[in-house]
């Protein structure tokens, strides 16, 4: 991703493919949103995690971490659905350990850490979803079918283009994990963790239609060096303002036409895939926009649930910002 600035491109990353990869993802979702609800887009989202956790390895090394992934990624779904109609407290400290475990296993290594972040991520979307599900075990039952479909693709495919592992020597996993406990990686995974828990507890009371938001920039913005958490933080603000900006003043000059809103949708969705590395603020912006057009097109006050995003996003970046100075002074403190 392309950072830095909001005024600083890299137009050599434009990923055109991507954008109309992207258009039809889009269309797919909705499609099968209309003929099988939240619990089919669960599936579907369920398969396309697998297959961006799934990394190179030997064949039987894919299998076991595609398993292992759909193994948990159910059961935080169950998890996270249940917290999603419990107390908001509750949430918070499931969010807070979840996103701490993923954090601290990191450092067994960048398909972990991948994998990890993707898990913290699917468990807010699952708490997201919990008010479009009747059961928790619903929703867990349809990550693991979607997951276990992709295993059978990630199966198939391991037979026709099989790799092997690297030869690299691994750490053992347990006495890894340990020894990080007490390292600065593991202080500042305690403070990721309570930063999520954090806002999950205060994106549910402040935003309980869908308090991802406040979560997912905790996730993305706090990073163990302070001048990289700024720097994300400032650039996802400006491209979330803008985005607002944008989608509002777009709605307004085509007069809420139906056709031209979808078209808008879409044009944005491509855009942001488009350009994802070009900028950071761009590819915020694009994002942004689009959750607008889709606000309306479902029906939901656009311009609404617009500033609420905005909002939430500024909750999950002043958090990550107070909790990146609170990691600083640790540092220097120890």
């Amino acid at each position: 991703m392309a950072e830095g600035s909001i005024y600083r491109f890299d137009w050599s990353q434009v990923n055109l493919r991507g954008g109309v990869r992207t258009v039809f993802v889009i269309v797919g979702v909705a499609v099968v949103l209309i003929l099988f609800g939240a619990l089919g887009i669960t599936v579907g989202l369920a398969a396309l995690f697998v297959m961006i956790a799934d990394q190179p390895g030997s064949l039987r090394s894919r299998l076991l971490a595609v398993l292992s992934f759909t193994v948990v990624g159910s059961l935080l779904a169950f998890a996270g659905a249940w917290a999603g109609t419990a107390h908001a407290l509750i949430a918070g400290l499931l969010m807070a350990v979840i996103v701490y475990l993923a954090t601290v296993a990191a450092a067994l290594g960048k398909s972990i850490a991948v994998r990890g972040l993707l898990l913290a991520i699917w468990a807010v979307l699952a708490l997201s979803l919990s008010g479009s599900v009747d059961r928790p075990v619903e929703l867990s039952l349809a990550f693991l079918i979607g997951g276990l479909l992709a295993g059978v693709v990630v199966w198939a495919y391991g037979l026709v283009r099989p790799t092997e592992e690297s030869g690299e020597g691994r750490p053992p996993p347990i006495s890894t994990l340990i020894d990080e406990l007490a390292t600065p990686h593991g202080r500042f995974a305690v403070i990721r963790g309570l930063s999520a828990g954090l806002a999950t507890y205060v994106g549910i009371l402040l935003f309980p239609d869908f308090p991802i938001w406040a979560v997912i920039a905790v996730l993305v913005i706090l990073q163990e060096q302070r001048e990289a958490t700024i720097q994300i933080g400032l650039l996802r603000t400006a491209g979330t303002v803008l985005g607002v900006i944008v989608a509002s003043a777009t709605l307004l000059a085509i007069g809420g036409s139906y056709p031209l809103v979808v078209a808008a949708f879409l044009t944005s969705g491509f855009a942001m895939m488009a350009l994802q590395k070009v900028n950071y603020a761009v590819f915020t912006l694009f994002l942004t926009a689009m959750l607008v057009f889709a606000l309306h097109v479902t029906g939901d006050d656009a311009l609404a649930g617009g500033v609420a995003r905005l909002l939430a996003t500024l909750v999950g970046v002043g958090i990550a910002f107070v909790a990146i100075l609170l990691t600083t002074r640790s540092r220097i403190a120890s």
